[in-house]
């Protein structure tokens, strides 16, 4: 269990970096729910790996791109924001691609479930089990 726990975090930043070229910013929300659905965990868990997956790739990413401007971007940002740091300013965009992973992943991790569970519905496969006569 904890294995599919790191993996999947792991995955879900690794694929989130590749597809991040040419993908909008919401790809991280399906790319977690495919690879949860893949690797299935509990429903905490699949959130937790989803929220840090999400959270090292957006975190990472706004700081080195904080760090190739020197700061400058983000101060002007968070000006906009009431006054909030640049460092602020960085942990909340990590926490916002934290959360939007996590869902994503919980959101796989619920398909599976839904998928594992489900009773067959046409009428005909019904029949054949005795459900109807």
């Amino acid at each position: 269990m904890m294995k599919n726990f790191i993996f999947s975090a792991l995955l879900i930043f690794i694929l989130g970096n590749l597809c991040g070229f040419g993908l909008p910013w919401w790809a991280i929300a399906p790319i977690a729910a495919v690879v949860v659905w893949l690797f299935p965990q509990t429903g905490l868990s699949a959130f937790l790996a989803g929220f840090l997956g999400g959270m090292l790739l957006w975190g990472l990413h706004a700081f080195l791109l904080n760090s190739a401007n020197e700061g400058v971007f983000s101060a002007k940002i968070g000006q906009i924001f009431q006054g909030l740091s640049s460092n602020n300013l960085l942990l909340t965009t990590a926490l916002m691609g934290g959360v939007l992973a996590g869902l994503g992943a919980l959101t796989g991790q619920w398909a599976n479930d839904l998928r594992a569970n489900t009773e067959p519905k046409d009428y005909y496969t019904r029949r054949k089990k005795g459900r109807y006569k």
